[in-house]
Formats: structure tokens, C-alpha cells, sequence
């Protein structure tokens, strides 16, 4: 609460870890929502095993088993971590956790964040009818490309915070290991599961960043993913459906996805305008993180993502965090479609920073002096990160008498709209990068965590753009027959982790404190 300089612990969402919670459209003065992205359980403490018993975390999961019993297939319950589809949450605002009224000075329940449900994203997975042909979303990206449209249904998990704390073995992460409610066998939604990374079994790429669609009349965000692939998650027929819930939470909305970029080749898509260029004839067109290696065409490790939004077009700020030798790369991306059209999208490169084969780190080059460090025989460069995205168009933007249209009394809805009167290339965006290898000087006498910058942006994007055409992708020669089990289930396969300027930067602070 700002006004009031307070922090609450939030229990709605459910415990399982977070990269990223954005508010989405609720289409409703009584309800919130946003839009919900994380590791569902990434707890590495295998380091302090317990006493005579097996190390944590999967000792949680035969807690989980021992207190709940096997799964709906007769499973164990596997550790959580990554096995979660995209979610929402909804909230009704001004409600307690058992659904009754909240007294007006209680700002959780002023917010929605008391009562409210999380949805996941769930498809029909049977072989023939469903529209991945039984392929969980991993596997599934690594042929999908722009325009490719999944339908699903955003389903409300058995899960929902009631106000008590309690063990991790009674969360909502594990609800994503069984059918979602009302797909039991026999049922008109039979063969729906949450449509996760790589089924109920494995933990799959990371879910990190999302960014929602701010332009009227849309419930909607785009999801990122580590193994390089991205799309549009739609919630639809919200007003609707909230309509009809008449205060209470529905059981489901209708909704859909569409790709903007699968694991794939995009090295024909980057546009590096003369920059990039690295050692030994390489360049940025391709992920360097394997020093040794031939490069990856494909996005590496997509961490940050955020949409900067200009009339009616959408553009995507992409920032990887790969461990690139070379640095971190950041796009920016041409106007964002998803028509199935044949037409790609450009990926424009920004800047990259850092990485371990960096001349200016092994040099000890340093922001402010000395904040480089010096192990005694070398310097020691290491990865940087950009790690966020702010447009300030809308509250630099001016009037024609001179005078700023955005006040300190406007809310955010006030400064998203204005943000949207910007032409792109008309925009001031703010970067932040972190950068791991600066810790000495002045950050270790401040007992910062790490050095970085604040970087100022102003793209340059031009009115058409040509791109060759993208090749042909195989699904039976990339992923194979995934109907081929013999009792006709989805494919549990798991999948690899694998593939997946010109700019004006002015310097607004030497090092932040992290």
C-alpha cells in the first residue's frame, strides 16, 4: 500500500514461486485479474538433507503422496517445479476469503486479493481431436510458427487460498499433476489436461517473464518461455462470463493462444543494422553460450519481455539471460501479428552486454572506476543482465502549450493511454541492466549486491521491412508421431532445454543498488 508505506504477503496466488504477476483487463469494475507466471516450486535445498529421511524437495513429494494419496492416474506425485500451463488469477473486490463482505480499510480485499481463483490454460490433448495433436507445449513450439493458434479453456484449478498458512505439500502447484476439474472420464470435456511444458511428469522450460496487452477492448497477455518461444494468451468472453458469475467466481473462461515466434530459427529475422559484431567472424545474429560450439539460431533463454504499446500496435522488448559469452542480447521486435499469413515478425537488435569472452570485462573496464574486480591474475568478466523495461512516453509526453498532459494525481490507466499517443519512434524507454561482474569499489564498499545502469532508449524502426522467407519445419521429422502410445494418451516425452545497435543510450546513473 502505498499510501500508507505497508507491505502484505499475498497468499492468492498460491506459494509455488513467481517471475512475474502483470494486471490484465478485467472488463469489470467488481473484479481484478492478472495475469500469473513462475517456477510453481523452485526450491533447491538439497544442500540441508533432513535427518533419516530423503533430501527436500522430493521429499515433498512423498508427503504430498502419503497425505493426498496417488494421483487421478495412480501416480506419485513427482516435485512440482515447472510442471504449471499459463494461469490467471481473478478477484472480486471488496470480498474476505470465505466470499463475505470485507470491511472497507482492508486493502487486500479493496484489491481482490483475498477472494479469488487461479485458472490455468487447458487443451483438449487426445490425439486426433485436439489442436496439438496430443503434444505438450514445449515439444509442440519446436514446429510452431507465427499464427499458429491453440484453443484451450482457462480452468479454475481445486485449489484457493482460504486465509491459513500451511505447508507447502497442501499448495496449489501439485493441482497441475491431475485432470483439471471437469475433464473426469466420461465427461463432455474428457481428454482436457492443463496444458503444461512437458506433462505431469517432467519439469520443462521456464516460464518467466509475461506483459499484458494494454490496448482497449483485450484480456490478454504474451508469455515468454526459456526454450526461446513466445505467443498471445487471450481470455475471452470475459464480460460476459463475469456477468453471469454475479459476484462469485466462474468455473472457466473461454480463451486462446496464438505464436508470435516458436523454438526456431530466427537468424534471417534479425535485423542487426551493422552492430552485433564479435570475435572471429561471429556476430549477434546467433546465441553464443556455448563458447565452443556453432552458435544457436534460435532464442536462448528468453527472461524479460515487455510489450511498449503505440496506436494500435504492439511492440515487444525481448531480453535474454543465456550466459552468452558474448553478452546479453535485447530486440525490439516490428509491429506484433499473429495472422497466419507467412508473414514473420523482425527482431531489431538493441544492445547486448557482458558475457564472460567480453573484451571491455577482461580489460577491467568498470562504471564508476574500480568496480571491477580483480582476482590477483586477471580481471573477471562475467554475464550482465538486461532485466526490465519501463515506456516513459506517456508521462513525458506534452500538450501543445508546453505543459506535461500526465500529473502526479493521474492514475496508471492515465499514463497508459497517453503512452499509446507516442509514435514508436518517438518514444524514451527505460532499460535496466545488471551487471553480475561489478561488485568491487564502490558497490562492495555500499555493500550493493552488483553494479548496472539505467539506459534510456529511443528506437528506430522503419515503415517496411522484408524479410526472406522462413523455411519449412517438419513436425514428424522434429517431433515424431506423438499418438504413437498405444492407449491413445498424450505424449509424456520429455523435452530438451535445447534452442531455445542501432539505439541512443544515455547514461542516467553510474550503478544501482539491487
Amino acid at each position: 500500500d502505498v499510501s500508507t508505506k505497508t507491505l502484505y504477503a499475498i497468499g492468492a496466488f498460491s506459494n509455488g514461486g513467481f517471475e512475474k504477476i502483470v494486471e490484465i483487463n478485467p472488463m469489470h469494475p467488481e473484479y481484478v485479474m492478472f495475469a500469473v507466471s513462475g517456477y510453481n516450486g523452485p526450491f533447491d535445498i538439497d544442500d540441508y538433507p533432513i535427518e533419516g529421511e530423503t533430501y527436500i524437495p522430493h521429499y515433498m513429494a512423498e508427503i504430498r503422496t502419503s497425505e493426498y494419496g496417488t494421483r487421478v492416474d495412480g501416480k506419485k506425485y513427482t516435485f512440482t517445479k515447472d510442471i504449471v500451463p499459463m494461469r490467471i488469477y481473478v478477484g472480486v473486490k471488496g470480498k474476505l476469503e470465505d466470499g463475505s463482505d470485507a470491511p472497507e480499510d482492508d486493502f487486500l480485499a479493496r484489491n481482490g486479493l483475498k477472494y479469488g481463483q487461479l485458472y490455468g490454460f487447458s487443451i483438449d490433448m487426445r490425439c486426433e481431436e485436439g489442436p496439438t495433436n496430443g503434444v505438450w507445449r514445449d515439444e509442440w513450439h519446436k514446429t510452431a510458427k507465427n499464427g499458429d493458434m491453440v484453443a484451450g479453456k482457462w480452468i479454475a484449478q481445486p485449489w484457493r487460498w482460504d486465509g491459513e498458512v500451511r505447508n507447502f505439500q497442501h499448495d496449489g502447484s501439485w493441482d497441475y499433476q491431475n485432470p483439471p476439474p471437469g475433464a473426469e472420464e466420461g465427461s463432455d470435456m474428457e481428454g482436457y489436461f492443463w496444458w503444461t511444458a512437458a506433462g505431469t511428469d517432467e519439469s520443462g522450460c521456464k516460464t518467466e517473464h509475461v506483459t499484458p496487452d494494454t490496448r482497449t477492448g483485450n484480456t490478454a497477455f504474451i508469455q515468454g518461455s526459456t526454450c526461446g518461444y513466445f505467443g498471445h494468451a487471450y481470455v475471452e468472453g470475459v464480460a460476459e462470463t463475469l456477468d453471469a458469475a454475479a459476484g462469485d467466481l466462474p468455473s472457466m473462461f473461454d480463451g486462446s493462444y496464438y505464436v508470435y515466434q516458436g523454438e526456431t530459427d530466427i537468424t534471417n529475422n534479425i535485423i542487426l543494422n551493422g552492430a552485433g559484431q564479435l570475435p572471429e567472424g561471429r556476430n549477434a545474429t546467433l546465441n553464443w553460450d556455448d563458447p565452443e560450439g556453432e552458435g544457436k539460431a534460435t532464442f536462448e533463454d528468453i527472461d524479460g519481455i515487455e510489450a511498449v504499446v503505440s496506436g494500435d500496435k504492439l511492440y515487444l522488448i525481448i531480453q535474454e539471460d543465456s550466459g552468452n559469452h558474448h553478452g546479453e542480447r535485447m530486440f525490439i521486435t516490428s509491429p506484433l501479428e499473429h495472422e497466419a499469413d507467412d508473414n514473420d515478425i523482425a527482431y531489431f537488435f538493441v544492445a547486448m552486454s557482458g558475457g564472460k569472452a567480453n573484451s571491455r570485462g577482461l580489460a577491467g573496464v568498470g562504471i564508476p572506476k574500480g568496480t571491477a574486480c580483480f582476482d590477483g591474475e586477471k580481471f573477471q568478466a562475467d554475464s550482465h543482465e538486461f532485466s526490465g523495461v519501463f515506456d516513459l512516453s506517456g508521462l513525458l509526453r506534452k500538450d501543445g502549450s508546453g505543459n506535461f498532459v500526465v500529473s502526479a494525481a493521474d492514475t496508471g490507466a492515465t499514463k497508459l493511454a497517453n503512452n499509446k499517443q507516442v509514435g514508436i519512434n518517438d518514444k524514451y524507454i527505460l532499460i535496466s541492466l545488471q551487471a553480475a561482474n561489478m561488485k568491487c569499489g564502490v558497490i562492495e564498499a555500499f555493500q550493493a549486491d552488483r553494479g548496472g545502469q539505467w539506459l534510456l532508449y529511443r528506437p528506430n524502426i522503419p515503415e517496411t521491412i522484408e524479410l526472406p522467407p522462413t523455411p519449412e519445419i517438419s513436425k514428424e521429422a522434429v517431433i515424431g508421431d506423438a499418438c504413437q502410445e498405444s492407449d491413445g494418451s498424450p505424449s509424456t516425452k520429455n523435452v530438451s532445454l535445447a534452442a531455445a545497435a542501432t539505439m541512443l543510450l544515455l547514461l542516467l546513473s553510474s550503478f544501482l543498488v539491487f
